[in-house]
């Protein structure tokens, strides 16, 4: 049964925990998880100064759908009424995991949404008008853009840029780039795009990709490579001048010879930037300065872990959620765990009660007094 009333999970609610296997030991920070609104696929969450959560979503059809806006209120029991976001009806794509709509928040509070849609391939974007809507949706895109399957990511600074990234090309893997395109004034107007990634290590083209800027103002983009159609491992690009020019790292190699169809997400704490990723059935997390030592959850998957979710609050604390489930197409059933600041486990794994939808992702996000929340 759908159901909008959250679940939280506290030391001392011994209750929640025995309903839904979760143990959480110590100075552990709470967790809430939300369902999003009924019927809705890839959610993907950011919160406001005010604690108030904003939520974009997809509903349609597997190739032409909308994207719907909600929020919700510290102290609000549900979710306010949807919105849409995409002006042009059925102008966005959900097959799922990888795509649906990506959402930012800068400084300002402005939000900032971006797309793309299989008809023509186009990457599209919008942003919050300041008056509880959206503005009409800009075409980032130049030509068509061939052999999409991947959605774009969005990120912000407090200097008025936005930072829209997708990969691209109708060619094989292993010839595909990264491309950015950035707005220096706070979205209004976008520079045409350009390949931001290095020729030579490809992009898998039915993974998708992640942005986010950390509190220096770097940019870091997360992406699978695919380096002669197999070297399909992990990659991180940074920018620190404002995406004039980028360096590349490798994360954490998996040769395989096919798409894995597997997800990034990345999260920004007092410590830097923490990028979470899947290979071959394991989920993973390190701080990008630390990549050489990645962390996964204890216990092992009962079909493959995959999707992972990531958040770090303000005392270095990070949250881990993710999907296991077979098959791509599977959304599997929720679980996620805490770690301290030094990366070891707080707790024991964590599991909901209902399954993550078909397709679908689940996301997640950090309050201001330290508590996560999850929506799926």
């Amino acid at each position: 049964m759908h159901s909008t009333t959250p679940t939280h999970f506290a030391p001392l609610a011994v209750a929640a925990l025995l309903m839904t296997g979760c143990t959480v030991l110590g100075t552990a920070p709470d967790v809430t998880v939300l369902r999003a609104p009924a019927d809705a696929k890839l959610p993907q969450v950011a919160i406001d100064d005010t604690g108030t959560l904003h939520l974009v979503y997809y509903m349609g059809s597997m190739t032409s759908g909308d994207l719907f806006h909600v929020t919700r209120a510290p102290d609000a029991t549900d979710w306010s009424a949807p919105q849409q976001v995409n002006s042009q009806p059925h102008s966005v794509t959900g097959v799922g995991p990888i795509d649906g709509g990506q959402i930012a928040i800068d400084p300002d509070g402005r939000l900032h949404v971006t797309w793309f849609h299989n008809d023509p391939m186009r990457f599209y974007y919008t942003r919050s008008d300041g008056a509880g809507g959206f503005e009409t949706q800009q075409v980032l895109s130049v030509k068509d853009e061939g052999g999409v399957e991947s959605g774009p990511t969005v990120t912000a600074d407090g200097d008025g840029n936005v930072y829209v990234f997708w990969h691209a090309d109708a060619v094989e893997d292993a010839r595909r780039r990264v491309y950015m395109a950035v707005s220096r004034n706070d979205g209004a107007l976008f520079e045409l795009p350009r390949a931001v990634s290095p020729e030579a290590e490809g992009a898998c083209g039915c993974c998708g990709l992640r942005a986010v800027t950390d509190e220096a103002g770097a940019v870091h983009v997360s992406y699978r490579g695919a380096g002669d159609n197999i070297h399909r491992g992990m990659r991180l690009l940074t920018t620190a001048d404002q995406g004039r020019t980028f360096g590349d790292q490798l994360i954490q190699p998996w040769e395989v010879g096919a798409c894995p169809v597997a997800s990034t997400t990345l999260g920004a704490g007092p410590d830097g930037t923490t990028v979470a990723w899947e290979t071959e059935g394991q989920v993973y997390l390190a701080g990008i300065d630390r990549l050489d030592a990645p962390v996964s959850p204890p216990g092992a998957a009962q079909f493959r872990r995959k999707n992972p979710a990531v958040a770090v609050n303000d005392r270095g604390d990070t949250l881990l959620a993710w999907g296991d489930g077979p098959g791509w197409r599977s959304g599997g059933s929720l679980h996620w765990q805490l770690f301290d600041r030094g990366g070891r486990p707080n707790g024991e794994e964590g599991s909901g009660i209902e399954p993550i939808p078909a397709s679908s992702v689940p996301t997640a996000v950090t309050r201001s007094d330290g508590s996560f929340v999850i929506v799926f």
